[in-house]
């Protein structure tokens, strides 16, 4: 997976010819300049557990701060997002220095949709648009009416292009951007936490696991698309820190495994750099376990932005990363492209929340009434009383019309919600449900000596390949799951038993009443 690069020996200016050596020049003058003119940007990480918060201005880490929510806080936050979070926010400002109105967020991947489709997949249409629409319908678990859907054209080379689709449930983006409306702050934009820590590695080749308090993020970038964008919930006050270093490494491995088993002729390489972030990788007894237990190649992150030594970078990677997508002077700023390496450059947030932009027709207008006025203007001391009632009659025309938008863009965000809050509460109990399928069908096959090979699901489906030491341990474990209570019996055997040792088991999940 990792690119192959020729190497490229150091050359002064003088060794070049005279073309090259201006564009040289030019390209380090203008990134030079991008780090004067880049105004000030400010990043929030906003998780279950807390906020982070950090405060650039031309390519330079200025300020960072963050805190944990309070127990009620977290557990308001963790269900729905209301005016606190505003509240909270300004408070953690106040006291770290930093003022800011607008502001650059980066959400949890927990209980969102991506899909990676390569472009020759998508079905015929008349538009791109009008195929990935189509398309979405079918991949995506739920309705398209309770999420926000965005998608954007991704091309590792001419030859390899795919299409990253995201589906983020509207309650979540509508609860924080109201939030901090309502404390007076404005949204920008908005990214996932996994696109963020994608952009902060500034690699084409990596892997990247990302550890909070209660969840993890695993990524996988080829050729600089994010070809695995994983997040799942996991509780480590529950475990020792032996368990939780080895929970950790042992989904590390399935995730890369299930890689490889869909990219048999270009397999992940170990030699691609792992990179760990997250509020726990700052955990020395965590790390130190963690990190006997890897064989992966593991490289700290080193990250473009000018950041001061006692910066925890790793635990503020979401926030460098939010910041190099507005700083200009990150481009290309070591020179060989590394950088700008990540193409995904999604904003979440969604049209209804973007800055108000007058539409061509009324530019027209009021630049003709200016011309207007311009034309008739010997005569202004004449007409001038008529001329000014026009004059205010044609900006109320315009200030209306501007108000008809946005009354018409709050009138469609309050539809009703009470069906999508229910589907998407199903989803979340859905997710609990799986998550709980996968952790029998791995403590049982614990119990017995099973090694798990692979697991994959669809639906309701779960399709396991597994192998025991011997047919009495393969069929424990299968009698194991059917007493569980967890999957519709009984489960058909593979092909061999009751003496096989091994083999393929397709699982069916009981569904609720």
């Amino acid at each position: 997976m990792a690119e192959q690069k020729s190497e490229v020996k150091s050359q002064g200016v003088l060794a070049l010819d005279l073309s090259t050596a201006i564009k040289k020049l030019l390209k380090t003058m203008e990134r030079v300049l991008a780090r004067f003119v880049s105004g000030k940007v400010v990043t929030l990480d906003i998780s279950t557990t807390g906020v982070s918060i950090m405060e650039t201005s031309g390519g330079v880490v200025k300020r960072w701060a963050d805190a944990p929510f309070e127990s009620e806080e977290a557990e308001q936050i963790g269900d729905r997002v209301e005016p606190d979070l505003g509240v909270f926010v300004k408070r953690l400002m106040n006291s770290s220095g930093i003022k800011a109105s607008k502001v650059n967020i980066s959400i949890s991947g927990l209980y969102t949709i991506s899909r990676l489709i390569p472009t020759p997949s998508l079905p015929p249409a008349p538009t791109l648009a009008e195929s990935v629409d189509e398309i979405a319908r079918d991949i995506m678990p739920v309705p398209k009416e309770i999420l926000y859907f965005f998608w954007q054209t991704l091309s590792a080379d001419e030859k390899d292009s795919h299409v990253f689709t995201v589906g983020v449930p509207r309650e979540i983006i509508d609860d924080i951007v109201l939030a901090l409306k309502a404390a007076g702050i404005t949204t920008q934009s908005i990214e996932l936490k996994t696109m963020a820590l994608a952009r902060a590695v500034g690699k084409k080749e990596a892997l990247i696991l990302n550890i909070e308090p209660t969840n993890f993020d695993i990524v996988i970038l080829v050729k600089g698309v994010p070809e695995v964008m994983h997040s799942l919930a996991w509780r480590p006050d529950n475990m020792s820190i032996e368990d939780a270093a080895e929970y950790l490494a042992a989904q590390l491995g399935m995730i890369v495994e299930h890689y490889n088993a869909g990219h048999v002729a270009t397999p992940f390489d170990m030699a691609t750099p792992l990179y760990i972030t997250g509020q726990m990788s700052v955990n020395p007894e965590l790390m130190e376990k963690l990190l006997g237990g890897l064989e992966f190649n593991i490289e700290p992150l080193a990250p473009p932005l000018d950041c001061p030594e006692f910066l925890p970078i790793s635990q503020y990677a979401a926030n460098i990363g939010l910041a190099m997508r507005k700083e200009m002077a990150m481009r290309d700023v070591n020179g060989n492209g590394d950088a700008g390496a990540v193409t995904l450059d999604m904003n979440l947030l969604p049209q209804t929340y973007m800055p108000w932009r007058p539409t061509l027709k009324q530019v027209y207008s009021v630049v003709t009434i200016i011309a207007a006025i311009a034309l008739v203007f010997p005569l202004w001391q004449l007409t001038g009383e008529e001329m000014r009632k026009t004059s205010v009659m044609a900006m109320k025309d315009v200030a209306l019309n501007a108000q008809l938008l946005r009354k018409k863009a709050e009138i469609e965000r309050r539809e009703p919600l009470q069906q999508a809050i229910s589907e998407y509460s199903s989803i979340i109990v859905r997710d609990k449900s799986f998550n709980d399928d996968i952790r029998v069908i791995v403590q049982e096959a614990e119990k017995l000596g099973v090694e798990v090979s692979t697991l994959s699901h669809k639906g309701n489906d779960i399709s396991i390949n597994c192998m025991a030491g011997d047919y009495l341990s393969f069929r424990y474990y299968l009698t194991a799951l059917e007493e569980s209570g967890r999957f519709a019996t009984p489960i058909p055997p593979p092909e061999g038993y009751p003496y096989t040792s091994g083999g393929s088991i397709q699982l069916t999940t009981q569904t609720s009443g």
